[in-house]
């Protein structure tokens, strides 16, 4: 990932030099989010799996134990549970949770060719990689030395904290915590990357609706 933002830089200070101006926002955002979600994805690859002879199953990618029909119920609970105790937190504060991704923003005003290609790479490529770094690799290494309650919730704290959207934290901390549940239920990590995706799709929706409004 670090690799890939120097790859950008390098690409911003050449465009620059060569006189071409400053790429596309949308299509800055799109490399950002695709490209640091495939590097997560390869790093996990090269650097974990391959090195110590694991599977793509060792990192929850593996089918659940319980049915999957759970996740009717599941989506617009967590979604809603989310929605709720933001109001809950941030209304006495005196603020809502208006808090915004500047990449999203960029995708969703970028055209429509921009708009399909970053939702599907919010609601698919960033679901899937998140889910295998912070429920298929962190939540077991902390529950590996805590006990159920504390490791599930410093994983999700974890989670939502390095989004850096403040407004969006209570979202992010019920929707962290909650998948990070759903793994330990599930002993999977897939149906939280559909739960993930889902939600990823529906703030996508909101921020393509509110730009075109």
């Amino acid at each position: 990932m670090a690799g890939l933002v120097v790859v950008v830089l390098l690409g911003l200070l050449a465009a620059r030099a060569a006189g071409t101006g400053r790429p596309d926002t949308a299509l800055l955002a799109l490399v950002v989010l695709g490209g640091t979600a495939v590097a997560a994805l390869v790093a996990v690859r090269v650097h974990l799996l391959r090195r110590r002879g694991l599977e793509w199953a060792d990192v929850g990618l593996r089918r659940p134990d319980r049915s999957p029909w759970h996740l009717l119920w599941q989506i617009p609970a967590v979604m809603v549970a989310g929605a709720v105790v933001s109001m809950v937190v941030l209304v006495p504060l005196g603020t809502g949770p208006e808090g915004s991704d500047d990449a999203l923003d960029d995708l969703a005003t970028g055209g429509p060719a921009f708009v399909l290609l970053g939702l599907l790479a919010v609601a698919v490529l960033v679901p899937v990689a998140e889910e295998v770094v912070f429920r298929g690799i962190v939540l077991p290494a902390l529950r590996a030395r805590m006990t159920a309650v504390p490791g599930i919730a410093l994983a999700g704290s974890v989670f939502a904290v390095v989004h850096l959207i403040p407004p969006a934290l209570p979202y992010l901390l019920v929707v962290g915590v909650s998948l990070c549940a759903m793994a330990q239920w599930y002993r999977s990590i897939v149906p939280g990357i559909v739960l993930h995706g889902v939600n990823n799709a529906v703030v996508f929706g909101a921020v393509v609706a509110t730009g075109a409004a």
